[in-house]
């Protein structure tokens, strides 16, 4: 009897108040996200997007710009250095370079400032967006002892302060155009033929609550990134390379064999919840009865942002068995004062970040920044008893 009257009253002081009859339109901005490394001396695609109501995607075709005029400049110790026109591709849904304005001798230096100039128009509006960014200065990988005493379960755990990155080996780069021979068809095609003979330390994944329970969990092994800054800001970009490996040595890969299989508590909580993909393997692979799970897998690729230059590095960098390249991306300060506007950074929708894009029509959105990239690779092999 209560509980009715609450609701009549309720309803009545709803009923007698004035409710909001505005409509509120949505006006859009530009997007642009884009970034170059000095590391692999690439200039990454430029993307350009109109911004959208929270239920429309914005990175889809439909809201792409591809009417713009877009161009990069750089310069190095104040002296105009290159100029180099930015082309649409529909493959791609945005803007890469225009190879008639790379020269043989093209490098991206470190330190040296290069400025995005935007120029493109809507309807009666004439847009022009304007970004620059540093190029942060190299780092020098290597592997150094942890700086915390690690125990599991009361029992002290020596880590391998001697992980051989194989940086000789791996980063040559004998035709001098920037970028290492090793991983040079990879990046541009996808090409992975460079396992075969690879030189790569290996670690033993190890399921104990010690190892898997939070981002404090005992580390694999421990790199330096070698550089002044002990604040520096890194993006850690590790992608499995043998996402179908055949792990129990059957003669067949199957989609996502090498994954991980975790849906612990801490592992959902830590790395999200497992995906699951309907593989046919009574028709593709000829087996009645598959290991259940196969076909569940998280996302092949995992980025973590982190400050500080010595790194520990434990499971929550890796969700694959076998062989994974990690790519440790120092930033500038674009790119920190951007995701650092989040606090809590897990990219909250509805916090706006602070960008580098200027508008001289409003606002507009997004970042354009530099890094410097370094890599190495590591090979997972599963636990004897991991099953």
């Amino acid at each position: 009897m209560i509980f009715k009257k609450i609701i009549l009253i309720t309803f009545l002081i709803l009923s007698s108040c004035d409710l909001p009859t505005e409509q509120i339109s949505y006006n859009r901005k530009p997007v642009v996200f884009g970034y170059i490394d000095a590391g692999f001396n690439r200039i990454e695609p430029i993307y350009l997007f109109w911004s959208e109501n929270f239920s429309t995607p914005h990175t889809g075709e439909a809201s792409s710009i591809q009417n713009a005029t877009i161009n990069l400049t750089s310069t190095y110790n104040d002296e105009p250095e290159y100029s180099i026109n930015m082309i649409y591709n529909s493959d791609k849904n945005g803007y890469i370079p225009d190879q008639n304005d790379i020269t043989n001798d093209f490098q991206i230096k470190a330190e040296s400032v290069w400025t995005l100039n935007i120029q493109f128009s809507d309807g009666d509006k004439n847009y022009t967006l304007i970004a620059s960014t540093e190029v942060p200065k190299a780092i020098n990988l290597s592997s150094t002892n942890s700086e915390i005493p690690w125990n599991c379960n009361g029992q002290p755990v020596d880590i391998n302060s001697n992980f051989n990155l194989y940086k000789n080996e791996n980063e040559i780069d004998s035709d001098g155009n920037g970028t290492p021979d090793l991983i040079q068809d990879w990046l541009d095609t996808g090409d992975l033929s460079f396992l075969n003979g690879l030189q790569v330390d290996e670690i033993t994944y190890n399921n104990a609550e010690c190892y898997t329970s939070s981002f404090a969990s005992v580390p694999y092994f421990t790199i330096d990134l070698q550089t002044d800054d002990e604040n520096v800001v890194a993006r850690y970009l590790t992608i499995a390379l043998e996402t179908d490996k055949d792990m129990n040595e059957d003669g067949i890969n199957i989609p996502y064999e090498s994954a991980i299989f975790d849906t612990t508590l801490s592992a959902n909580a830590f790395k999200g919840p497992m995906n699951y993909s309907q593989i046919n393997y009574s028709e593709d692979y000829g087996i009645s009865n598959p290991p259940y799970e196969w076909g569940w897998h998280r996302d092949p690729i995992d980025r973590i942002n982190l400050t500080g230059n010595i790194i520990d590095v434990m499971w929550l960098f890796f969700d694959y068995y076998g062989i994974n390249i990690m790519i440790v991306q120092p930033m500038g300060e674009d790119y920190k004062k951007y995701y650092e506007s989040d606090p809590d950074q897990f990219s909250f929708p509805y916090v706006l970040r602070q960008t580098n894009i200027n508008s001289d029509q409003d606002d507009a959105y997004g970042l354009f920044y530099s890094t410097n990239s370094q890599f190495f690779f590591f090979d997972v092999k599963k636990e004897q008893n991991n099953y």
